[in-house]
């Protein structure tokens, strides 16, 4: 499986970023370049997702009055939930498609960028593990190896991206938790602003709780990881 998975995700995916480390030669640029490409990859996807989210809320005060109503029958609620979701033409399933084939890059990008031997300079296993025996270091810490051995650039506006930031070492570095807190934080919220109208109470405050749940795990997830990742 991980063998397909490399083939399929990784494999392609470290081939881009290598190719833009060649012009850029900084490991920051690269991923930012990486990044953005791969956004503008996905957007049509994205884009299906939040429309499909959008058809869906829409016909929430329908299916509402519908439970209300076939509240004791749940044969008759099954009926006339699938006339509704037909009638309108909407796929109850429709946004969970475009984030099921997000899914799989997003975890290639992580390894990518986790591994920049690998997939930057294209070393092989052994090369990384006898570097690693020299150094001290897990074969698989390849971001402090590069580090060690300064064979990629990993300095980035004054930033060594190979550096994991503290929470009791304050440090430039609590730009990068803090503005993926508050950028996860900004997104969440534009999507609330474009359903939460034909949302129920009780889906309302859901999503409230996801805005302020999911922005400080990427805070917390991001003190965890070198700076880069």
């Amino acid at each position: 499986m991980g063998d397909i998975f490399a083939l399929l995700v990784t494999g392609p995916l470290g081939s881009i970023l290598s190719y833009i480390y060649s012009f850029t030669k900084s490991y920051g640029l690269s991923i930012i370049l990486f990044t953005i490409f791969i956004k503008v990859v996905l957007l049509p996807l994205a884009i299906k997702q939040q429309k499909s989210m959008v058809e869906v809320q829409k016909i929430q005060p329908i299916l509402a009055d519908i439970q209300k109503k076939y509240k004791n029958d749940k044969e008759k609620l099954q009926q006339e939930t699938l006339k509704v979701y037909q009638e309108h033409k909407v796929n109850p399933a429709g946004g969970c498609l475009p984030l099921l084939i997000q899914l799989p890059i997003i975890f290639g990008l992580y390894r990518v960028i986790y591994q920049p031997l690998t997939y930057i300079l294209k070393m092989s296993q052994q090369e990384i593990s006898e570097m690693a025996a020299k150094l001290g270091l897990n074969a698989r810490d390849e971001i402090k190896i590069a580090e060690q051995m300064k064979n990629i650039n990993l300095e980035f506006l004054g930033l060594n991206l190979a550096q994991i930031p503290q929470f009791n070492v304050p440090s430039v570095l609590w730009l990068i938790p803090i503005t993926a807190a508050l950028t996860t934080y900004l997104s969440s919220k534009l999507t609330s602003v474009t359903t939460s109208s034909s949302q129920n109470q009780q889906a309302v405050q859901m999503q409230n709780n996801m805005m302020t749940v999911f922005p400080i795990m990427t805070g917390f997830i991001c003190f965890s990881l070198p700076a880069g990742v």
